[in-house]
């Protein structure tokens, strides 16, 4: 999963803020904090991010990499 920053221009358009490929046809989840849960929000995703990193990064498949840094 990844997440970008966008702004919502009304009507069925979302902008976001930096350029990336994807392919057309691709569904997307759009979430859309309250005002006040913005940073709230931020801090969840980023926090559930970085536990799903760290099961994907810590595992002996992995280790293989660190003997050869």
């Amino acid at each position: 999963m990844e997440m970008f920053s966008a702004i919502y221009k009304g009507g069925r358009v979302i902008e976001l803020l930096e350029d990336i490929e994807l392919p057309k046809g691709l569904k997307v989840l759009v979430i859309v904090p309250k005002p006040d849960q913005d940073r709230v929000l931020h801090r969840q995703l980023l926090s559930r991010a970085e536990a799903v990193f760290a099961k994907l990064w810590d595992n002996e498949e992995d280790e293989v990499w660190n003997e050869y840094l």
